[in-house]
């Protein structure tokens, strides 16, 4: 896309389009080029859609801007597209503002906007990675059929093996920046020839020991009978379940199903109409507002897009120093200390990753600027509905534009991985 982040610059090669090298256009030219005929899809929907537009107003705005369409046009093309990412009731689904969507619908939404304008070639950023695995199929049909249909190139980047059997026609594999092979897919996934490739090919033979839990014990999280609604509407209907101490409960379910609405009533975001949630035996105050100190420390929730959760104006230190003062009343030395242990446990050089703000642990404003490190919460208010558009006074402008028509140069991509950022995110207030 002819973009470098800040710091970095093209110390040579090129970038052909037709013919035309991407590097060497002046701005202009290549903002042009973005959106109408190079379209982007990065990681993180939530960060890239505006919260203040309805998701009818984004899609359309690309196709008008660069005149590829009419808005009637754009808007029945948008429909069409929502009916083929799956999305629940596509004739109103444009209708919504982006907080009234869960984040896998809110990806797909991203990934049909990307097509607004019929581009010539699609860089998908890990767009699936939010998605469950029944909606994550649907989803990569809709995409290889809409590159066939259009004759669209595309780009897809990812970790994912499954999805790189699905998608690609050819593979590269890349390491700290270097090529180490490329292949058709079959030759890719049948005959590798580095040690490297190999090596993420053997990750999908992945087994535990089996091992019984003690459930004898009065269990860690009980959660009996709970309903819970947003305005008028239950999301949830009778929910029980027990989580034992030391076991992990994995929550399965389709894009919309459920599964974010009970963790936030167990966190106590969204107050269950009835039934109880119980911590060690201890039945819970229905609202956040309402629970003890000990309490809020102990239940803790990393969110599914946590770069919109961090706090864009803080460092990490200042992010991560609040709770660890907060819960322990660490200060000076022994609070740095603290911090430092933290960094080291999830791999990552505190001289380096400390003083970064949260914009710069991310690819692209994205999905990979991961979750914020749990703070604790306020207790002036709950929610007892979806959380309202975000304000975007931090926000460069550019950001809010890019995805939707790409007619200025993208808020600033940033130098570290996504996994980074998640790792910042992994870190339960409990032990601090």
């Amino acid at each position: 896309m002819g973009y470098a982040a800040p710091g970095l610059r093209f110390a040579g090669g090129k970038v052909m389009l037709d013919g035309a090298d991407l590097l060497a256009m002046p701005d202009r030219a290549r903002r042009d080029l973005r959106g109408k005929r190079v379209a982007y899809v990065a990681q993180s929907a939530a960060a890239s859609f505006n919260p203040a537009w309805r998701l009818l107003e984004q899609f359309c705005e690309g196709p008008m801007i660069h005149g590829t369409s009419t808005r009637p046009q754009s808007e029945a093309f948008a429909r069409e597209l929502y009916a083929k990412m799956h999305l629940p009731h596509p004739d109103q689904f444009g209708l919504r503002f982006p907080h009234q969507v869960s984040g896998g619908q809110l990806q797909r939404a991203m990934v049909a906007m990307a097509m607004a304008c019929r581009p010539d070639l699609i860089i998908f950023d890990e767009p699936t990675t939010a998605l469950d695995v029944t909606t994550q199929v649907g989803v990569l049909a809709s995409i290889r059929e809409a590159v066939r249909e259009f004759g669209t190139a595309a780009i897809y980047i990812t970790h994912d093996l499954a999805v790189v059997a699905q998608m690609a026609d050819r593979i590269k594999v890349m390491r700290h920046g270097r090529e180490v092979e490329e292949a058709p897919t079959r030759q890719m996934m049948e005959a590798p020839r580095e040690d490297y490739t190999r090596s993420l090919w053997a990750v999908r033979e992945f087994t535990r020991p089996a091992r019984a839990l003690d459930e004898s014990t009065v269990p860690t999280i009980r959660i009996s009978g709970v309903t819970a609604a947003y305005g008028a509407v239950n999301v949830l209907e009778d929910i029980s379940f027990d989580i034992p101490k030391g076991a992990t409960v994995a929550v399965v379910g389709e894009s919309g199903s459920g599964k974010s609405t009970t963790a936030r009533a167990i966190t106590g975001l969204l107050p269950p109409k009835t039934g109880t949630v119980m911590l060690n035996g201890v039945t819970l105050p229905p609202a956040l507002k309402d629970r003890s100190k000990e309490q809020l420390r102990q239940i803790q929730m990393i969110y599914q897009m946590a770069d919109t959760a961090l706090n864009p104006r803080q460092t990490i230190r200042q992010i991560l120093t609040r709770p660890i003062a907060f819960y322990r009343g660490l200060s000076g030395r022994a609070l740095n200390e603290r911090l430092h242990e933290l960094m080291e446990q999830i791999e990552l050089d505190p001289a380096k990753f400390l003083d970064r703000l949260p914009s710069e642990l991310s690819g692209a404003k994205s999905k990979g600027s991961a979750s914020r490190a749990p703070l604790p919460p306020s207790r002036s208010s709950s929610s007892a509905t979806r959380s309202p558009a975000r304000s975007t006074n931090w926000l460069p402008k550019e950001s809010c534009a890019f995805s939707a028509a790409f007619r200025t140069k993208p808020a600033s991509p940033t130098c570290l991985s996504p996994m980074i950022s998640r790792r910042c995110a992994r870190l339960p207030t409990r032990w601090w």
